[in-house]
């Protein structure tokens, strides 16, 4: 979630805009255009979500 963060950071300070957005065409169909620094806060939220899910339980200790 940090490199994400930092990186979205880094590029508003730099340019005044996030610029690593990636667009898609392919045989003739367009894919939505995605961030990757926003890609990587949602996957470290999603795997803090899912670790607060799988820990160990208080009574297994």
């Amino acid at each position: 979630m940090l490199s994400g963060a930092m990186g979205n950071l880094i590029d508003r300070i730099l340019f005044g805009y996030v610029i690593d957005f990636l667009d898609f065409h392919w045989s003739g169909k367009h894919f939505p255009a995605f961030n990757i620094a926003d890609s990587m806060i949602f996957i470290g939220a999603a795997f803090m979500v899912l670790d607060s899910f799988m820990g160990e339980s208080k009574d297994a200790k």
